[in-house]
């Protein structure tokens, strides 16, 4: 864009000192004034003066032709006074008027600000039409002063007065002050200080105190002389003949003219071009904007046509500002933006919003611009903004294909612009234009950047990205001699620049450049602060953010560049002084940009954050700049690395559990098949950081941290705690030291003071100097939810345990072995009892325990640990509530529970193993099915064994073998045996549920538990059995073989007053007589087996229960609860007692262990038969034998065979029943009755002659012969009908049916009853 020649040579007195960065293209059309203060700094006094001042920043005249026009004006703080050396250049630059505003307390300080206001004249008198100066003076001591003794300043300023209320009656209501008393005190002023008699501009009068509401007025007033004489001016130079016009020039340009003939054609040409642009430039300022554009267009074409390309330059710029007043007339409303550097040093000044506009302001704001110097702090009263701050952005741009249009002074009708307006998109390319012709010169260096700055404003209007960066880039190639202070503010305008058109990243370069040059080498006065404030505010264009979160998840920009401006952060805060800044900006580095390093570069940042921090502690808290930015609190997440965080449940003893509730009673239906799946995922899913357990009130409770050291020397971590939100939580502080890229736990604690859900968000830490609150939505690249939710429930008591027995070395290895607190271990022989007291305490000092309950949970079967363990519940309960720090004990009974009755191995199963029926060893799960030795009394001889087998039917045989007691010997017990041979361990649990207070309320308790390890050794055992009739009918002999399995001699108690001693390992026989099952237990079996049945066919299954099991059942029990045998280990108290609970009988021991259905009454020779009587008769006499059978039972006998057999007894176990030449029997003595009803009697006669003399005995027995039931395919299956009616009809069928197959079932087995005891008959001679 810039040329290579140039034209001029370079001199420094005639180039002008800076650009003025703030200018526009509108300001072509302004009038300047330069407002400055003088005097003291007095701000607060005088800024409603300043304001006042710049809202009359236009004005309204009538010209003398009737036309309106808007003059405009605009304020100055500070004008070089080179700059109107290039008047005749460009006449927007002269300053034409000055106002000068200052504040006296006496008649020196006034002398004092006059002199400077004439000093300001004297300095810019070669171009200043007119100057007012406006001075505060002291309060008035009495506001109520005689109007007589100043009647004469009365009059002098009754007319200023009379003005006041014609231009500004608005103004009147704001003025607090009577008028009277305001005419008082005004006069009063002048009359006591007079200016100097060298002072010879008007000056304006005022007291603090007053609203002076008239200024405006007499501002205004001020402005229209400026304008007459500019508009005098104009009129002058339009009235020129072009003959006589004399050469313009610039003040580089006297040298480059001196020795030319001014007289020919090309300077008449030049001058006459030059001239005409500069009458337009005074057009353009008198509001005469179609004359202006017709005047710059032809002094464009004048002299272009001699080549002037410095002044064809501003006519093109000329054309360019104007169309730009006519096309974007909102780029007046943009405000004086910046304030002076003195004024901004002043501790007084203060920013004051602007009031609203009143007299004849028209609602336009001031176009202002300001200057980096003053010449004094008391010259200027302003904002206080900062002169690299943001500027206020102007009004929306506008497009190039729509143009707003204004009305200036009546030149422009119904909205119509003049023809010869430059179009939106010709501006820029006549500004590239103009630039082009002032790069040929040097000494336009300054021009040349103000045209830059003013295409790049009008650009950014248009929307025009590119153009700017174009104008902007080109700003930078443009040499000029310039002070450091002014390339700054050069800097700081283009990065003001891009960031208006959103070129953040060119902007902050910019930015940055500006903050470096405030402090690079070689200069004498480096400002840190202002270059910190300008690094700070190119965070932004390195898509960097204060905050480090926003850094973390935004994750752009570069790097590299990040790092290096970060640094230069740090440094610039060190050199400031602000440790604490240094070292928040050092943790925001690590904490944005650890992932961005190298582990050379972490190790290092690391090492400089330590050292920063040894000077002032980093904390997580934010820090206020003195100009009010907040630093927000950067937090060290990754340092060190959290790997996982887990929220521990509390001890298993110490957990709180519901405490379960029996449910009503919801009738039929068990659960509902409405399920809404989808609600659950999303109800989980939004639960998916909500702990499933509870902690409790007051209770520590443990969140475990996985920490890692990613630095290559040790960490230390002090004062580590959990952080927390929602209900009050006293966290416990933690230290840890880290050790180089090794995984660590670290145990973090802390106690929820009050009830309801806690929110866990994270820990905080204390390292390398920093605090940092490390929350889990922070830590990026983990799968950790954003927090944990805990609910936190009333506090519950706790209690300590104690057993009188002693512990164990182990604790139980059962489930929920995790709750037991304590453990007892206690060694018992089967059979033998002991007890346990149990002490209860509560150890807290303010909850009552007021609910406890016990239960036990063992490696047994439940009944029979409801045998071992007894505890009485009433006695525990009756000593509820227990008082805080108070105890109690109850008693735990413990019994030796175990299989007395000795199990034979598997195979040695009988023969009649199938008589016991298919679910026979299902009810004896802990013992044998059977088998067991067999006990005759009597042994036949040699010669008489046809009887044996019937015999041994009644009696239990091992594979038929006959074998003795006497003989039997201890048995081994098979693989598949009880433990009963052996010690049998056993493991229990006492579980105990508590709890009290509001806890109790809530339905929480605790529960924890007492382990028992329980040794049981063995002591007597039986090793086999039978049962033997006994002398009358209501008993039973059961013959026992028991074996003392101690290392001691044991005292046998088997009957009340029968004793028995059994060495050590030894086995003895003992008979013990037994009543046998009465009648009706047998019925109530019969019934209850009945009932099942049914129960098993209305409920579709197939398998039926079998009478004699139901039985064999009920004998085994009758048993077990009859005998019961005590045993004593002499010289010791330890003692016990043997239970027959399990032991196995055949179906011929059921039929002796159970009364007999049949009720017998035998008469012999007519002479009823009693028990044990003896019955005495004669050789060859006949005797009447009768014999009567009453059936007892609930239901008909079949097939029974009535036998009479005479036998002789030798007494040796010997017995003869070969009698045929001894004893014969006239009629029958077998007897078949097909079917006995219920309660039906049959009676059987026959006769008995005895050959011999001798004792004899008769055995008469009735036997059921077993028979097959034709119809044994019974059907068990539902009909088809599945109503209720159909199901009680058919209930009855069932019942008869169920009762038939059970008889059948019955009649299946055989049953032998004998008539006991046998019939003695003493046979004599006649």
């Amino acid at each position: 864009m810039r040329a290579a020649a140039v034209l001029s040579h370079v001199s420094a007195e005639s180039a002008m000192s800076r650009p003025d960065y703030e200018q526009n293209a509108l300001h072509h059309s302004c009038l300047l004034v330069l407002l400055r203060g003088v005097g003291p700094s007095r701000a607060l006094v005088l800024q409603r003066a300043f304001e006042k001042v710049r809202r009359v920043n236009n004005i309204k005249v009538t010209d003398s032709s009737g036309v309106m026009r808007t003059i405009h004006f605009r304020f100055i703080h500070e004008h070089p006074v080179d700059h109107n050396d290039w008047g005749d250049f460009q006449t927007h630059r002269r300053l034409l008027g000055l106002i000068t505003i200052g504040k006296f307390d006496n008649q020196t300080e006034l002398n004092e600000l006059c002199r400077q206001h004439e000093s300001l004249k004297v300095r810019y008198g070669s171009t200043l039409y007119e100057s007012r100066a406006i001075f505060f003076g002291p309060d008035a001591e009495n506001n109520s002063l005689d109007i007589a003794n100043h009647k004469d300043g009365v009059d002098n300023a009754q007319p200023l007065l009379q003005a006041m209320s014609e231009q500004g009656a608005n103004t009147e209501a704001k003025i607090k002050v009577p008028e009277q008393q305001k005419q008082q005190i005004t006069a009063r002023l002048q009359d006591e200080f007079t200016t100097p008699s060298n002072f010879k501009s008007q000056a304006f009068f005022y007291r603090e105190q007053d609203a002076y509401a008239d200024l405006e007025t007499r501002v205004g007033d001020f402005l229209h002389a400026l304008f007459w004489v500019l508009e005098s001016r104009r009129l002058e130079r339009s009235r020129e003949k072009p003959d006589r016009v004399s050469l313009l020039l610039a003040p580089f340009e006297k040298r480059d003219f001196v020795g030319l003939d001014m007289e020919s054609r090309n300077n008449r040409k030049r001058c006459v071009g030059r001239v005409m642009k500069n009458l337009a430039d005074l057009s353009l300022q008198a509001g005469l904007l179609d004359e202006a554009l017709s005047l710059y267009h032809n002094a464009n074409e004048t002299l272009r046509s001699v080549g002037d390309s410095l002044w064809v330059g501003a006519s093109e710029e000329g054309l360019c500002a104007c169309s730009a007043v006519l096309l974007y007339p909102q780029l007046r409303t943009s405000p004086l933006r910046n304030t002076p550097e003195k004024w901004r040093a002043s501790d007084a000044t203060k920013k004051v919003n602007t009031p609203d506009v009143v007299g004849n302001t028209n609602g336009a704001n001031a176009l202002t611009s300001n200057s980096s110097s003053c010449s004094s702090v008391s010259s200027l009263v302003t904002s206080n903004s900062s002169a690299s701050g943001t500027p206020t952005n102007s009004t929306s741009s506008s497009s190039t294909s729509t143009i707003s249009v204004a009305h200036f002074g009546g030149h422009q009708r119904n909205g119509e612009l003049p023809a010869n307006i430059l179009k939106p998109e010709e501006i820029p390319n006549f500004y590239r234009r103009a630039i082009i012709n002032y790069s040929k010169y040097r000494n336009a260096a300054t021009i040349e950047t103000e045209a830059a700055l003013k295409a790049t404003r009008i650009c950014i209007e248009q929307n025009r990205p590119l153009d700017v960066a174009m104008f902007l880039q080109n700003i930078l190639y443009i040499n000029l001699n310039m002070s450091e202070p002014d390339r700054v503010k050069r800097f700081e305008i283009i990065t003001e620049l891009y960031q208006q058109i959103g070129y953040q990243r060119k902007a902050a370069f910019f930015q940055r450049l500006a903050a470096q040059k405030h402090v690079q080498q070689g200069s004498q006065a480096p400002d840190w602060k202002q270059s910190y404030s300008l690094m700070l505010g190119s965070f932004t264009g390195y898509l960097l953010s204060l905050d480090p979160l926003e850094v973390l998840e935004n994750a752009a920009g570069w790097p590299s560049l990040q790092i290096d401006l970060v640094q230069s952060l740090i440094s610039a805060a060190r050199r400031l002084g602000h440790s604490a800044l240094a070292t928040r900006h050092m943790t925001f580095l690590l904490q944005t940009q650890w992932n961005n390093m190298s582990a050379t570069e972490q190790s290092e940042m690391a090492v400089q954050l330590q050292n920063l921090s040894a000077q002032c502690e980093g904390s997580p808290v934010p820090l206020v700049l003195d100009n009010g930015t907040v630093i927000p609190p950067a937090n060290l997440t990754d340092l060190p690395y959290c790997l996982e965080l887990v929220v521990k449940d509390m001890p298993a003893q110490l957990r709180p559990l519901r405490i379960k509730i029996a449910k009503a009673d919801s009738g039929p239906f068990l659960f509902t098949p409405i399920h809404f799946n989808s609600v659950d995922r999303r109800d989980k899913k939004k639960d998916r950081n909500k702990i499933a357990f509870l902690w409790v009130q007051n209770d520590l409770c443990e969140v475990s941290v996985r920490l890692r050291n990613p630095l290559p020397f040790e960490l230390a971590v002090t004062d580590m705690r959990l952080l927390s939100n929602g209900v009050v939580f006293e966290s416990l502080p933690q230290t840890v030291v880290l050790q180089p890229h090794v995984p660590t736990h670290v145990s973090l604690h802390g106690t929820p003071m009050e009830c309801g859900q806690l929110d866990l968000q994270g820990y905080s830490t204390h390292t390398l100097g920093v605090k940092s609150n490390c929350r889990l939505k922070h830590m990026h690249g983990r799968r950790l939810p954003p927090n944990y939710l805990v609910n936190v429930i009333p506090a519950l008591p706790r209690i300590a345990i104690k057993t009188s027995l002693p512990q164990t070395a182990t604790f139980s290895s059962m489930k929920k072995a995790d709750i037991v607190v304590t453990s007892a271990s206690l060694t018992l022989y089967n059979g033998e009892s002991s007890s346990c007291t149990i002490t209860i305490t509560n150890e807290s000092s303010s909850l009552p325990l007021e609910y406890v309950e016990v239960n036990i949970n063992s490696n047994v079967e439940q009944k029979q640990q409801q045998k071992i363990f007894r505890i009485d519940d009433q006695a525990l309960q009756a000593q509820l509530p227990v008082p805080p720090l108070g105890s109690i004990e109850f008693e735990l009974l413990i019994y030796a529970d175990a299989d007395f009755v000795c199990p034979m191995p598997g195979g040695l199963l009988p023969q009649n193993s199938a008589d016991y029926g298919a679910s026979s060893p299902s009810h004896y799960s802990n013992i044998s099915s059977s088998g067991h030795a067999s006990l005759p009394l009597h042994v036949s001889s040699p010669h008489h064994r046809r009887h044996e087998q019937q015999n041994a039917n009644s009696r239990s045989t091992i594979s038929g073998a006959q074998q003795s007691l006497a003989a039997l010997s201890l048995q081994p017990v098979g693989a598949g045996g009880s433990a009963g041979a052996g010690s049998q361990h056993i493991e229990a649990q006492l579980r105990l549920k508590y709890s009290g207070g509001e806890a109790l309320t809530a339905g929480y308790c605790r529960q924890c538990a007492v382990s028992f390890n329980l040794e049981l050794l063995p002591s007597a055992q039986i090793t086999s059995w039978d049962v033997l009739p006994a002398e009358i009918a209501s008993q039973f002999y059961l013959v026992l073989d028991i074996s003392n399995l101690t290392a001691q001699e044991m005292s046998l108690n088997y009957t009340d007053n029968k004793n028995i001693l059994i060495e050590a390992k030894e086995s003895c026989r003992v008979p013990i007589p037994v009543d046998r099952c009465s009648l009706e237990q047998v019925c109530a079996a019969r019934a209850a087996e009945i009932a099942e049945n049914l129960e098993r066919e209305l409920c579709f299954r197939t398998q039926l229960l079998s009478f004699s099991d139901a039985l064999s059942k009920l004998c085994s029990t009758h048993i077990a609860e009859c005998v019961k045998i005590n045993w004593m280990l002499t010289g010791t108290d330890i003692k016990g007692v043997a239970s027959l609970r399990g032991i196995v009988l055949s179906h011929a021991m059921v039929d002796l262990t159970t009364v007999s259905p049949l009720q017998w009454s035998i008469s012999f020779k007519d002479t009823l038969v009693q028990p044990h009587s003896e019955m005495i008769c004669s050789v060859g006499q006949s005797t009447m034998l009768s014999i009567t059978l009453t059936n007892q039972s609930l239901q008909p006998l079949k097939n029974l065979v009535l036998t009479i057999k005479f036998y002789q007894d030798y007494l040796n176990g010997m017995e003869n029943y070969n009698l045929e030449t001894r004893v014969a029997i006239s009629g029958p003595c077998r007897v078949t009755i097909p079917i006995m009803e219920k309660h039906e009697q049959k009676q059987h006669n026959c006769s008995v002659i005895f050959f011999t003399p001798g004792r004899f005995k008769a055995s008469i027995e009735c036997a059921t012969r077993p028979q097959q039931n034709n119809n044994s395919s019974i059907s068990h299956s539902c009909p088809g009908g599945t109503n209720l009616g159909q199901l009680e009809v058919l209930a009855p069928q069932s019942v008869s049916m169920n009762a038939a197959s059970a008889a059948s079932f019955d009649e299946q087995q055989a049953h032998i009853w004998k008539f006991i005891p046998p019939i003695e008959v003493t046979v004599v001679e006649q």
